[in-house]
């Protein structure tokens, strides 16, 4: 019998006397030890399928659940509330997305973690349980790579960085043993290095435990490093599960082939754009009386668009020489002898693919025609140094005061950028990344050196010459659409700000202007009406591109803009900014931790450690050919999927948008 066991689960969530599905009929299994990814674009339904096991929606929305959810021989779903919080912490650990915002700012670490130590069978007296907590929190902290487990349980959340806050969150979930884990994207937005760290004790911890856990995650690479067996959802459905090397490398469902098509490689590169899904993930409230991902299924017939299809057992043949399959049209069916078949896999798919996946072949670099390597160096960085000074322990004497130190965010850097020039910037969280970014767009001051862009000199004293001129030609694209657009103000309104701050236009030509970034930028035009809390994460994006578009500049500082996308909106967004860059002649000073996706665009990449500017080489020379060891760390450390090769497969095959090839 299996530990997790899932049996037709719908959710839905009650708005207006109707109720709105939001996963429809989910049914999965999971053994001890066992690692099952859940993976899809955002809007799937994987964190309300994670949050409905442990029952935690409830507490967020009205909700009206069918089917059931079985631990061991328990249905969580049944249980009352009282019930339910008796598993939570002991049978169940969870893991957060964004550690920051799960932690109490205002309780030390050590504290926190004693709060969820309640193993079965405590003891009744308060002081008894909180020294076995306390014992319990150094004993994990330990476990999960911390070298002096007393140092950081004194400490506050915000004085760990987001690697260790995460590390932070796997020991709480770790507290009282419990059966299974549930972790819900812990590794988003993590430089590549701190990811590896965190999937290494996922895998350490769920050895030692014996834990079964369910891993949320829309990095398909993620999923390749971790997972046991992959489940892969859309719209709220159920379409493809099965083990992970099949499901990634032969996969049957038109979505989960160009989801894997999708991820950028090392060594693959795109000169003219990324492949893309066309199209978005519909709504919830949407309705559709067949498969829901035929709008978007470039292999979609009538019935496709008719009859929705239901999960299918595949059994693949151990001979994979004529890549021959079974179909069973039978939701489940038992296999008579296993032993002389392989890996099952199911699929909700009326034309299923069939297969390895068959990914670009390597291209030649080539230096875009807007991108001239006579021209004079459109931002030239010359020994850019800034420091900031910072109070850590006590000198002695009566007053007991702070010593004043001074920490180089960055240090000494010399850069050159040459109009129409893509330039990727890449390192760990804290290597100096978006300081060095910060800087060239003149929202913070070197302490040495000078910044020239177009001509006008950014020292120590500040700009030089027209401020105005230079806003118009650096702008600025933040990491959160989320933080960086008002949240009060339309679309429409966000991205004529910086028009009626650096030119003259008003009024009817004002809109005009607007109208048409909004048309270049592929957004609908419904957009420029709406709240940036009613669109979606990639629209958003398009936004913050539109609003660092609208005064004609000709650079263009990106801040990680990709780094919580999906890798099919990531396409989107990264074919959106390489179309731009060949209509107006735009350079990027593009900041970014995901090194295969700056290997497959970028003309030039550079790497920053500990605010140097360690090695700068084309993509080609970089991944082949790096210099330094911290490079070869970076390459070694980057998740990738490699699935075998098949000389008839093609982006098209899979039906994904690859136009720009």
């Amino acid at each position: 019998m299996s530990l997790l066991d899932i049996d037709r689960l719908s959710v839905g969530v009650l708005t207006d006397e109707t109720t709105t599905d939001l996963v429809h009929e989910l049914s999965l299994s999971l053994d001890s030890g066992q690692t099952l990814c859940v993976v899809g674009e955002s809007g799937s339904g994987k964190t309300v399928t994670v949050l409905s096991i442990i029952r935690l929606l409830e507490f967020v929305a009205p909700v009206r659940t069918t089917g059931t959810v079985r631990l061991d021989d328990v249905d969580l779903t049944s249980l009352s509330p009282a019930q339910m919080r008796s598993f939570r912490g002991r049978r169940i650990g969870m893991v957060f997305q964004e550690a920051l915002d799960s932690l109490n700012p205002a309780q030390r670490i050590g504290a926190q973690l004693g709060e969820a130590y309640w193993p079965a069978g405590a003891a009744t007296r308060r002081g008894d349980l909180r020294a076995q907590g306390h014992a319990r929190a150094l004993e994990l902290l330990r476990e999960v790579g911390f070298a002096d487990p007393e140092r950081v349980a004194n400490l506050y959340p915000h004085q760990l960085s987001g690697g260790m806050q995460q590390r932070v969150m796997i020991a709480m979930a770790l507290m009282s043993s419990p059966d299974l884990l549930l972790a819900d994207e812990p590794t988003t937005a993590l430089d590549v290095t701190t990811q590896a760290e965190i999937l290494r004790l996922f895998r350490t911890v769920q050895r030692e435990h014996r834990m079964a856990c369910v891993f949320i995650t829309h990095d398909m690479g993620v999923a390749a490093e971790i997972a046991d067996r992959i489940a892969v959802m859309y719209a709220g459905r159920l379409v493809e599960v099965g083990p992970a090397a099949e499901v990634l490398g032969s996969p049957r469902h038109r979505y989960t082939r160009a989801l894997v098509e999708c991820v950028p490689q090392v060594g693959v590169r795109h000169t003219r754009g990324m492949p893309s899904i066309v199209g978005s993930v519909p709504e919830a409230a949407a309705r559709f009386p067949g498969c829901r991902f035929a709008p978007r299924c470039t292999h979609a017939a009538d019935r496709c668009r008719d009859e929705e299809p239901p999960l299918a057992l595949v059994t693949v043949p151990m001979e994979r020489s004529g890549q021959t399959e079974q179909v069973e049209q039978a939701e489940r069916m038992e296999r008579s002898d296993p032993a002389e078949e392989g890996p099952q896999v199911e699929v909700a798919c009326w034309n299923p693919g069939a297969g390895p996946v068959d990914l670009p072949p390597p291209v030649a670099a080539v230096t875009p025609a807007t991108a001239d390597t006579r021209d004079e160096p459109l931002l030239a960085i010359d020994g850019v140094r800034r420091a900031f000074v910072t109070r850590s322990g006590r000198s002695g004497g009566l007053l007991r005061l702070r010593r004043r130190e001074r920490t180089a965010a960055v240090d000494g850097v010399s850069l050159n950028i040459r109009p129409g020039e893509f330039f990727g910037l890449v390192g760990e969280s804290g290597s100096g990344k978006t300081t060095l970014g910060q800087l060239v767009a003149a929202l913070d001051h070197p302490t040495e050196g000078t910044i020239t862009v177009d001509g006008q000199r950014h020292t120590p004293r500040g700009l030089e010459g027209d401020v105005r001129a230079f806003r118009r030609t650096v702008q600025l694209v933040f990491q959160d659409p989320q933080s960086s657009l008002d949240p009060r103000h339309t679309v429409g309104r966000i991205i004529a700000e910086p028009l009626r701050e650096l030119t003259d236009l008003r009024g009817a030509d004002l809109r005009r202007r607007v109208e048409r970034l909004i048309d270049e930028v592929g957004l609908p035009k419904s957009t420029i009406d709406r709240l940036p809390s009613q669109i979606s994460g990639g629209q958003r994006q398009r936004v913050a591109i539109a609003r660092a578009l609208a005064p004609e500049p000709r650079l263009i500082v990106a801040d990680e803009p990709t780094s919580a996308l999906d890798v099919s909106v990531q396409g989107q967004v990264m074919n959106l900014l390489l179309d731009l860059r060949r209509e107006h002649n735009l350079s990027y000073l593009f900041i970014t931790h995901n090194l295969s996706l700056i290997l497959s665009v970028a003309d030039r990449v550079g790497v920053m450690k500990n605010g140097r500017l360690i090695e700068v080489a084309t993509p080609e020379r970089l991944a082949a050919e790096p210099q330094h060891d911290y490079t070869r760390t970076l390459l070694a450390a980057n998740p990738g999927i490699t699935p075998s090769t098949s000389p008839t497969a093609s982006p098209e095959a899979a039906g994904i948008e690859d136009s720009h090839q």
